[in-house]
């Protein structure tokens, strides 16, 4: 029985930590992938950066992660959303380890990130309003 408790204890605490990062590779993907397409498309790059940070804190909500400023945005071109431009978003975020917040401190040392690039249409039509 104590044996049982032995190895049940550090597997549990190895699927709970391996479930965390895969929830962050997974949130990093998604938000990498969109915010470099939100980017691409969007002519305002005000409204760009406000609808990228939007849709990043809706991610990691939706992963049980903590909200922050986790994007960073690479163009090509200035405004982003030049015809022909390359748009590339690079996504980092801090993996909490469980249990060991107080130890390591509230980010712990695992971090993971994503990284999507994406070619803004050459024969792009600017049509003033925005989707």
């Amino acid at each position: 029985m104590v044996l049982a408790a032995a190895l049940l204890i550090p597997t549990l605490y190895l699927v709970l930590t391996l479930g965390s990062v895969q929830a962050a590779v997974f949130a990093a993907d998604t938000i990498a992938r969109d915010a470099a397409r939100i980017h691409a498309v969007q002519t305002d790059p005000d409204r760009a950066a406000m609808r990228t940070q939007q849709h990043a804190a809706m991610v990691l909500e939706d992963y049980r992660l903590d909200a922050g400023d986790v994007v960073e945005i690479r163009c090509s071109e200035d405004p982003c959303s030049s015809p022909g431009g390359t748009v590339r978003a690079q996504v980092r975020i801090p993996v909490p380890v469980p249990g060991l917040g107080p130890v390591l401190g509230e980010t712990g040392p695992v971090a993971v990130g994503a990284s999507h690039a994406v070619q803004v249409d050459q024969y792009r039509a600017d049509r003033g309003a925005d989707r």
